[in-house]
């Protein structure tokens, strides 16, 4: 992201240029609080603190680092180029990042709760002060990037971390195991997000609470910003196939392209997106016909709806009898069945599972408690997919407070 020494410099609002001249004379010391303030969605009021090692490292560390180690008087110069070009005549100088440069480091304090914190909204999660009398100025001054590096993470760690609360209240509820908790909730946000940076960032949030994710280079943000000996694995993942697989097998020979992955994937998971043409087709003729060779494998065929409302797509309208009026789940139970756990609830045969990665969540990431009275299937027999979007949706606006 930073591509010259100077650009670390310019990591703030415009405005904030010449607030070293507009504190009061004297001024040696200033100290700021990051607080999330507030929700725009009923019913949060906590937020998982997340972001901030990253910042460190990315940019008080990396991209600094790079400012530190350049040529002083060429860095000044283009200092003030770039300032004279954005707010006119440069009345602001360069001394104080000539000054900056020569003591060869930030002198910064961050304090912050442990990341990973669910911290009460209103409460501060970190604090920032200046360590020397010269640079009062520099609290503030990254106030701007500091704020943007974590509202991310953080947002899409709250998210996550709701929705792992929800699965697992509906995972005890329903008498299934709290470890298939780990899966149920699968990041493929990363199309959806407005960069790769950004991607990385909200994907690694949403690892926090869930193991499933196709995010690959969150894994990659993850190591670099928070390296660690353990060998664990990061994220996990199943084969999948997408439109364009389905697409180029043609309608024509759909139960063919089913075939074909069943003999690729012998056992193991595989998720097969079901829905490019009929879905409903699929559940009644493609799959009945394929049976014997499904429960015949070592894993689990998932089907995986794309589009539509997931209630009643999954759980059926219940208007009719139809296949749309059954849903997906009653389908499945009718071709393979399945068994009934100890708290009463359906559980489909262990060769075919559910997916639903399409408008999915913490406000409808699992059918309505209408919708499982009829259904008695536990929630966390499904897996779900999600996407945790900056939307209108995201629960805080964090911002300093001084």
């Amino acid at each position: 992201m930073f591509r010259t020494t100077v650009d670390p410099l310019f990591l703030t609002d415009a405005y904030k240029l010449d607030h070293r001249r507009q504190y009061p004379p004297g001024t040696t010391r200033v100290y700021s609080n990051l607080t999330h303030r507030a929700s725009r969605i009923p019913g949060v009021d906590h937020v998982v603190h997340f972001g901030v090692q990253a910042f460190l490292k990315d940019v008080l560390t990396d991209a600094f680092g790079r400012f530190f180690a350049a040529d002083v008087a060429q860095v000044c110069a283009e200092y003030e180029r770039r300032v004279t070009a954005i707010v006119g005549p440069n009345v602001i100088g360069s001394d104080h990042i000539r000054a900056l440069h020569a003591l060869g480091y930030l002198p910064l304090s961050i304090r912050s709760l442990p990341e990973g914190t669910p911290a009460p909204i209103k409460v501060p999660v970190l604090t920032v002060e200046n360590t020397h009398p010269d640079f009062f100025w520099l609290t503030n001054y990254i106030e701007t990037a500091l704020s943007a590096a974590i509202w991310q993470p953080s947002t899409s760690a709250t998210t996550a971390w709701r929705l792992r609360r929800l699965l697992e209240e509906r995972a005890r509820a329903t008498g299934a195991p709290i470890e298939a908790v780990d899966f149920q909730g699968h990041d493929f946000s990363f199309r959806g997000m407005p960069g790769i940076e950004a991607a990385a960032a909200s994907g690694a949030g949403h690892l926090l609470s869930f193991t499933g994710s196709d995010s690959l280079v969150s894994e990659d943000w993850i190591r670099y910003f928070y390296p660690d000996d353990s060998g664990q694995p990061i994220l996990a993942s199943v084969a999948a196939t997408e439109h364009s697989v389905m697409c180029a097998g043609t309608r024509e020979s759909e139960d063919d392209t089913y075939r074909r992955l069943l003999e690729l994937y012998p056992s193991g998971i595989v998720s097969v997106v079901s829905d490019t043409f009929d879905l409903w087709r699929v559940l009644t003729a493609t799959l009945p016909a394929l049976r014997e060779r499904i429960l015949g494998r070592d894993g689990t065929l998932v089907i995986r709806p794309d589009s539509g409302d997931p209630e009643t797509i999954l759980c059926g309208t219940g208007a009719d009898d139809t296949p749309a009026g059954r849903g997906v789940v009653r389908l499945l139970w009718e071709a393979f069945g399945g068994t009934v756990n100890e708290a009463g609830y359906r559980v489909l045969d262990p060769h075919v599972g559910v997916i639903y990665g399409d408008s999915i969540t913490t406000t409808a990431p699992t059918p309505s408690p209408r919708a499982w009275r009829e259904w008695d299937s536990p929630p966390p027999q499904w897996f779900s997919g999600w996407a945790p979007t900056p939307t209108s949706t995201s629960p805080v606006t964090p911002s300093p407070r001084r």
